[in-house]
């Protein structure tokens, strides 16, 4: 487990790839391809926020209020926005002896 609290991060589709082609990125190759096509598909946005537990973890219910409220509002609000939640599950996290 985390000791540095929750974390906020964004979608990004433009990841840049190494120029030699290792055996993960081969292994993997099929499943990195079609991930523009999934999010599109899942209606996840370019820049959109997510956010990872201190355990490292996804939680996908939490994490379904982003495309739903914030989605039409300008980018820099809803980065705000995400790192104020951040911030309020840390004090939560935190104040329960980082019990999750």
């Amino acid at each position: 487990m985390s000791i540095t609290g929750w974390r906020v991060h964004f979608t990004r589709r433009d990841l840049a790839w190494p120029r030699e082609g290792t055996s993960f990125i081969r292994e993997f190759s099929a499943l990195i391809a079609g991930l523009d096509l999934r999010l599109d598909d899942l209606g996840v946005s370019e820049g959109q926020p997510f956010l990872i537990s201190p355990a490292g973890q996804y939680d996908v219910a939490l994490n379904r209020y982003f495309p739903v409220w914030p989605e039409s509002s300008p980018w820099n609000t809803q980065a705000a926005h995400a790192r104020d939640l951040r911030t309020f599950f840390d004090v939560l996290w935190f104040a329960r002896d980082r019990c999750d």
